[in-house]
């Protein structure tokens, strides 16, 4: 008896394996797109430095400005923290967060003396650094004057508002933010 392909085929026939559902099918070209949508990013974000063609001179990258309003940003926390501080009658972590609310506008002044064609550290010098002088002789008096301190904080605001208009960002305007503590952090003394 001679057996060929086909009749052997048809005695036996082989066992195809059930077609991949198409999510899985989905899933593998789904996962391959990202990983080619990341290749080309990651690409186009590089920071290598190439080399200039020879002859060329290489172009200089201007250094960027710094963000104002992040700047800005760190004082407001900051002055925040000594409102409540001052809030709460404690003079000590009052006095410290003066302490760093003075160091953050030297940091403005000397990074971002100029904004927009707006004299920003000019307008530090006018009008914020005098504000800061009495709230810094209340903090020294004993007993400490709650009240006092409270003014002499709300001069400091005034100042922060009055520069805001100045700048034409009057839109932006700074409170005592004393009714509510965000923070992680207690002020009490």
């Amino acid at each position: 008896m001679r057996v060929t392909f086909m009749k052997l085929m048809q005695a036996n026939p082989p066992t195809i394996p059930p077609p991949a559902p198409r999510w899985r099918l989905l899933l593998i070209v789904a996962v391959l797109g990202c990983g080619g949508v990341a290749a080309l990013l990651h690409s186009q974000t590089t920071t290598e430095k190439r080399q200039p063609a020879a002859g060329l001179a290489p172009l200089l990258e201007e250094e960027a400005a710094p963000e104002l309003a992040l700047l800005m940003g760190d004082l407001q926390r900051l002055t925040h923290k000594m409102a409540l501080s001052a809030h709460e009658g404690n003079a000590p972590l009052a006095g410290f967060y003066l302490h760093e609310s003075l160091e953050q506008l030297k940091a403005i002044q000397a990074e971002a003396p100029e904004y927009e064609r707006l004299p920003i550290a000019l307008l530090i010098d006018r009008l914020a650094l005098p504000a800061y002088e009495p709230f810094k002789a209340v903090l020294t008096e004993q007993p400490l004057n709650r009240d006092r301190l409270m003014n002499t904080l709300d001069g400091i605001i005034q100042s922060c508002n009055a520069c805001h208009v100045a700048t034409e960002h009057g839109f932006i305007h700074i409170t005592r933010g004393t009714e509510v503590n965000p923070f992680n952090q207690s002020f009490k003394p």
